[in-house]
């Protein structure tokens, strides 16, 4: 079969024309198929993949669709039928401190009192010595019997190491002598008001602070270095992404948490969006900064 010349020239144009609208669209950075994605779109509801060019989401669709995406340098992710969902937000969030009680001894879900001190003796032989042992979270009412601790029960493993650790309620806590010592805290301190020293039967502290009383240990337990807070962020930062949430609103930071945001921002390794929500007393502050 013979094609005219005016035909052969169009052909020609038409497989140019082609292979430039093929080369002007960019090959995707990521592309992930074989998904059961959930698009939030009304219009479309579900898809079978993703196309991501940079930070953005360049295309949601069939299988088809997203391959057509698929450059040289295209990292492929076969889902395998798994479920794809847009990440989560969460709406209040204070991440340093968050990060931070990652690394505190966790002692919610124990049941017994010997098994609260097990758990202290473990962590004091792991932390060098001076550091404080923070964390808690304990529930007296889970144990058999259910008796409020007291200093006692973790001195002997805690001999050099301050510990505090709060009640899950947030409204007492447990410190032992060390810490007790370094707060000031003797059979003559006074309660504060708001607060109690719980005492023993010839008025000694038990080491049970409740509310306002906290406060003695609060004021004597160091801050985090900068190494502490970039750590304390990262922790965080892998929780989030470990459960899908991409992006917070962070309440209350103190500047040292923004300035870590802003580090970690630079080395490319803020895996998620914080929205900073600073107090209101520091209005003032946010103004002069601008």
């Amino acid at each position: 079969m013979r094609i005219s010349s005016p035909t052969f020239r169009l052909l020609l144009l038409l497989i140019f024309v082609s292979n430039l609208v093929a080369q002007s669209k960019p090959a995707a950075d990521l592309i992930i198929v074989n998904a059961k994605v959930w698009t939030v779109d009304p219009s479309q509801p579900t898809a079978q993949g993703v196309a991501v060019l940079g930070d953005r989401i360049a295309a949601v669709g069939s299988n088809a669709e997203i391959e057509a995406w698929r450059g040289p340098a295209t990292r492929r992710v076969d889902a395998r039928g798994k479920l794809l969902l847009p990440g989560f937000n969460d709406a209040h969030v204070h991440l340093v401190s968050g990060g931070a009680q990652l690394e505190d001894v966790q002692l919610h879900d124990v049941g017994s009192a010997q098994e609260f001190a097990q758990r202290v003796a473990e962590r004091a032989q792991s932390v060098p010595r001076g550091q404080w042992i923070l964390g808690g979270d304990w529930d007296e009412t889970k144990w058999t019997p259910a008796k409020v601790p007291t200093k006692e029960l973790i001195d002997r493993f805690t001999p050099d190491t301050p510990v505090f650790l709060s009640r899950y309620d947030g409204h007492s806590g447990l410190a032992n002598s060390v810490a007790l010592r370094l707060a000031g805290i003797t059979s003559k301190t006074p309660d504060p008001p708001g607060g109690v020293i719980v005492r023993d039967a010839w008025g000694n502290p038990t080491g049970v602070l409740r509310d306002a009383a906290m406060g003695y240990t609060a004021r004597v337990i160091p801050p985090l270095t900068d190494g502490q807070r970039l750590q304390a962020v990262k922790r965080a930062l892998a929780l989030a992404a470990s459960v899908g949430v991409t992006s917070v609103q962070n309440m209350n930071p103190d500047y040292a948490d923004i300035r870590a945001y802003s580090e970690l921002l630079e080395r490319g390794e803020l895996t998620a969006r914080i929205y900073v929500a600073p107090l209101i007393p520091q209005v003032d502050d946010q103004t002069k900064i601008g």
